[in-house]
């Protein structure tokens, strides 16, 4: 893909620190951390689901398409 940007340096951790603020915001998963639904763990899985989507967007090599195209 000509002209693709990545994130680098603290770019990431600023990238990585945003879904972090995101997901904690969505309130049926905290609610799950809070009720250990995932386990005693419960927290930690939601910390690895930060580092997962993370890593999806930062290594991710394939094509990335719009939703916004199929909604107009």
């Amino acid at each position: 893909m000509e002209g693709a940007r990545r994130l680098q340096g603290q770019s990431i951790g600023v990238f990585c620190e945003g879904i972090g603020l995101l997901l904690f915001r969505w309130s049926a998963l905290r609610t799950a951390i809070e009720n250990e639904w995932g386990g005693r763990e419960s927290l930690v899985k939601a910390d690895q689901l930060v580092t997962d989507i993370l890593s999806w967007f930062t290594q991710f090599k394939g094509m990335v398409y719009s939703i916004q195209r199929y909604i107009n």
